[in-house]
């Protein structure tokens, strides 16, 4: 898997090479991050203690940075383009939030989750106001095809969740059910914040379709080396323990496809099936994914995503803003947190 960068992309891991894949917007996304920091102040003291909570909290930040990058593409000049990445980022923040409710997750990226510190209820009432300030920012713009989008977005995600939310544990769920959760989970999101990022900037509607095309396409890899790394990164890299998605009865591909593996597949099943009351159940799940080939195989099936998005590609104006597009599509399907 090669690259491995931090949150912002340009900081090194371990060994690792040093590619700053968002150097172009970088003065950007300082701004995003400045704006982000301005709209969720609050001289309330428990609001304000909630906001910096969520601002240690990082992250990649890849959402808002896709906004600007295919912006770029188009036009280089980004001001009225900044509060709308925002906005994306913090409707992020939400879905995570709530996703960490509904999950009962006590980490995320190595600190602990609202819902650990606070509690469900606080958890669920942030995660609503972090959508309404988000939707008030969108709103502001004065475009209603740019609050559309994101309200379509909010919709096929809580949609997604929902349907989801019967199906933990469920094994008999294959391979078609669960792409379609992990479009409506992530793929459609990002790929309306690339086509966001087009529309902002005056692109046409072929290429704001591009756009989108590519936006899902990593989305999809994005999702799928996500899952991957449930079982192949270590709990450092990954800020939780190996195994805690399959520890909340989320059956991801690579438990799909190690399920169907044997001798392995029919142990697998019964330690899930048993929903690991067994302390080291859990442990032993992980090893027989890892040692499946699973991991390789849904490695594949991510890269095969990766290569649709950079085909789109050809369909936008050459530049380097498009080739910093598939540079990004590459370090979606090589990192490592």
């Amino acid at each position: 898997m090669g690259l491995d960068v931090d949150n912002t992309g340009s900081r090194p891991r371990g060994g690792a090479v040093v590619v700053d894949l968002f150097d172009d917007v970088r003065a950007d996304l300082e701004r995003v991050e400045q704006e982000l920091y301005r709209r969720l102040a609050s001289d309330r003291a428990f609001l304000q203690e909630l906001a910096t909570h969520l601002m240690r909290g990082g992250g990649k930040r890849l959402r808002p940075a896709l906004v600007l990058q295919c912006a770029r593409v188009f036009d280089g000049r980004l001001d009225g383009v900044i509060p709308v990445a925002a906005a994306v980022e913090m409707i992020h923040m939400a879905t995570l939030i709530h996703d960490d409710v509904v999950d009962g997750s006590d980490l995320r990226r190595g600190l602990p989750t609202v819902n650990a510190k606070w509690g469900s209820g606080v958890s669920v009432l942030l995660g609503d106001y972090l959508f309404a300030r988000a939707f008030s920012m969108l709103a502001e713009t004065g475009r209603n095809d740019v609050v559309r989008i994101m309200a379509d977005v909010v919709f096929l995600m809580s949609e997604g969740e929902l349907e989801h939310s019967v199906e933990t544990f469920d094994i008999g769920r294959g391979e078609d059910r669960y792409l379609e959760h992990i479009d409506k989970k992530t793929a459609v999101f990002i790929g309306q914040c690339c086509r966001l990022g087009g529309l902002l900037a005056g692109a046409g509607p072929e290429a704001q379709e591009a756009l989108y095309r590519y936006g899902r396409g990593i989305g999809m890899a994005f999702q799928i080396v996500d899952d991957i790394l449930d079982f192949s990164g270590s709990a450092r890299e990954l800020g939780k323990p190996p195994g805690t998605d399959l520890q909340s009865g989320v059956i991801t591909l690579p438990v799909l496809l190690a399920l169907r593996r044997e001798p392995q597949g029919q142990e697998l099943r019964d330690l899930i099936e048993g929903r690991f009351a067994d302390p080291r159940a859990l442990e032993r799940a992980v090893a027989l994914v890892r040692a499946s080939g699973a991991l390789e195989e849904s490695y594949r099936v991510a890269m095969g995503y990766v290569a649709e998005a950079q085909r789109v590609l050809e369909h936008l104006p050459p530049g380097p803003a498009r080739d910093r597009l598939r540079q990004i599509a590459e370090f979606v399907a090589s990192r490592r947190s």
